[in-house]
């Protein structure tokens, strides 16, 4: 089967990564390299943008409206590469025109309780969801995953994180991870971090998670502009691994066996080589596509989204109030102003 599908949204992740560049990153360039998906329709309030990239994808069916265009055109699969307080309403408009599958950027939503509605539409709907969170379709971060749950390098002492560019934005990738690795999240201690993020709409903020296994972790903020870092250091009983999200390697380290004069030391080992995969979001797409035909469940639905939102939201109200927030969070109304 081919689906038809649609973008909406045709800024960076949308359609202008792929710009001078051999490599797919965007939705975009996804759905018109792959066999099973015909890209139909682009969506922007942009004139210029659209007529770029429908220049470029060969696409004719161009809006400014994407009620408009969900109703004329009837996609599929639709790609929803928006402001995150535009979500829903889109959501919910697709579902309304009869769409199978819908790729969401992330975070899911602007709220707890817009993310609740998201997910209760699609469940009631049969339209399965996929959030953009880009690591869940790499599989060295699997790898690691089994590594700590075999406890490779012994038991968890402290997980460290390096990042920059805005709790909601950079943060939500963050801690979509951290969930995916560690489990659910006990509570949460976060402050303001005096390095900037330059959004005025997303601070960086210093956090401090404990999990429910008693885990703890460390999230500590930088200013991007001056060179951009997203680093993971786990330090085990017997080794540390430090994952460099963006290049997506590993460093991994074991006691060495050597005699040292005091404290034991340790020594680089090669983490097991992963096969070479396709451009994470083209490896989303496929994995959309096995979930539409239920042959595999999604490896980031709904769910798993509002999880890590709800991480985002309890940051936020901890530095707000100055105080620790534990979860799960009963309020669900606190709105993101993220953009």
């Amino acid at each position: 089967m081919v689906y038809k599908c649609a973008v909406i949204g045709c800024g960076r992740i949308g359609c202008g990564f792929d710009d001078n560049s051999k490599l797919i990153r965007t939705h975009a360039g996804a759905y018109y390299n792959n066999s099973k998906t015909i890209l139909n329709a682009l969506c922007d309030i942009d004139k210029s943008k659209l007529l770029k990239y429908g220049k470029k994808y060969h696409v004719t069916n161009l809006y400014t409206n994407y009620k408009e265009m969900l109703r004329n055109e009837k996609p599929e699969l639709i790609s929803i590469c928006t402001l995150v307080d535009t979500h829903y309403n889109i959501v919910s408009e697709a579902i309304k025109n009869s769409a199978r599958g819908i790729f969401l950027e992330k975070p899911i939503a602007n709220s707890l309780s817009n993310a609740r509605k998201i997910n209760n539409l699609c469940k009631k709907n049969n339209t399965t969801l996929l959030i953009d969170y880009q690591r869940r379709f790499i599989p060295i971060y699997y790898k690691i995953k089994e590594w700590i749950s075999a406890r490779k390098f012994g038991n968890i002492q402290n997980v460290t994180v390096y990042y920059g560019g805005g709790v909601a934005n950079t943060g939500s990738h963050i801690f979509d991870m951290l969930y995916f690795l560690f489990g659910n999240v006990k509570k949460i201690n976060a402050k303001k971090s005096s390095n900037s993020s330059h959004n005025i709409y997303d601070s960086n903020l210093d956090i401090e998670i404990i999990f429910n296994n008693n885990i703890t972790c460390s999230l500590r903020s930088i200013d991007i502009t001056n060179y951009g870092v997203l680093e993971m250091d786990i330090f085990g009983t017997a080794g540390r691994l430090i994952i460099d999200m963006i290049n997506h390697t590993v460093n991994n380290y074991v006691i060495s066996k050597k005699k040292s004069l005091v404290y034991k030391q340790l020594t680089p080992k090669k983490f097991p080589a992963i096969k070479k995969i396709d451009e994470p979001i083209v490896n989303g797409l496929k994995h959309l596509l096995e979930s539409m035909s239920k042959s595999k469940p999604s490896p980031c639905d709904g769910n798993q989204g509002y999880k890590s939102l709800e991480l985002v939201v309890a940051s936020l109200m901890s530095a707000r109030k100055n105080k620790e927030v534990r979860l799960p969070l009963q309020s669900l109304d606190y709105v993101l102003s993220s953009k």
